[in-house]
């Protein structure tokens, strides 16, 4: 069990240019502790920002997750960066700013923040830009309405399938998709059904077709669309029971490392 006030002492794994790095927290306890266990590491706007949330564990969610790369980026770079996160134009946190959801400048270490319950995750990749999301696995009543939101392809895999397969693909596919508009830098901006990945539980190398530039749906498969997604490291980690996590970063053959700080291990990748 993660305790707080270890936050700071926890020793983290290494950023290099061949590995894709995953570092996860699972917020045991009293949030209200975590928040103090983050102050040493966040700023002022941060620190406003949070008091802005009404439940204490989504304070400590958000404050967890920004000194946790904090602290990563201390640790690479050799010294403390006590600003705030630039962003791009559709909100992604960088460091340094890498124009405009392009992979980050040579040697710098672009970065990916998502949390869900009680774990905080944030993924690290020297060699491209990065997007990590988790979830919280729960029942969804509506999921076949929601599967709309998806590829066509995809909508009618996940519709085809009986609880609680249905649930289990759903998240498998949502988490997959979220973690690639995270690393173009562009969220929901672009729409679900514009690309697509796999649904199978196949935890690596699920990515089927990139978005185009205009975010709307390529239907078939675009020309080049092998050589696209072969330039992508895409993998989902087993970060624990009732949650699906996912990671996918712009550039081919990472190792991923997934380590969990509360009792420094490796995550299955």
């Amino acid at each position: 069990m993660a305790d707080p006030r270890a936050f700071s002492a926890y020793p983290l794994p290494a950023v290099n240019d061949a590995t894709l790095t995953c570092v996860g927290v699972r917020l045991s306890g009293d949030a209200t502790a975590w928040i103090k266990a983050a102050m040493p590491f966040i700023t002022a706007r941060e620190r406003t920002h949070a008091g802005r949330f009404v439940h204490a564990l989504d304070a400590a969610r958000h404050l967890v997750g920004r000194a946790l790369v904090r602290r990563m980026l201390w640790a690479a770079q050799g010294g403390a960066w006590t600003t705030d996160f630039p962003r791009t134009p559709w909100g992604k946190p960088t460091c340094p700013p890498d124009g405009l959801g392009a992979p980050p400048a040579r040697n710098a270490i672009d970065f990916s923040i998502t949390h869900s319950g009680d774990m905080v995750w944030a993924a690290f990749c020297q060699k491209g830009a990065v997007g990590m999301d988790v979830e919280q696995t729960r029942p969804i009543p509506d999921i076949a309405e929601l599967a709309a939101q998806l590829h066509p392809q995809e909508c009618r895999l996940v519709r085809s399938l009986s609880d609680p397969e249905r649930t289990e693909a759903f998240y498998r596919c949502w988490t997959r998709k979220e973690a690639v508009l995270k690393a173009l830098g562009r969220g929901l901006s672009l729409p679900l059904h514009g690309f697509q990945v796999r649904t199978e539980r196949d935890a690596q190398e699920w990515l089927v077709s990139l978005p185009n530039a205009a975010g709307h749906d390529q239907g078939a498969r675009p020309a080049g669309w092998e050589r696209e997604c072969a330039a992508w490291t895409t993998r989902d980690i087993a970060v624990g029971p009732g949650y699906q996590c996912s990671v996918a970063a712009s550039a081919p053959h990472l190792r991923v490392a997934a380590v969990l700080l509360e009792n420094v291990r490796e995550c299955g990748v």
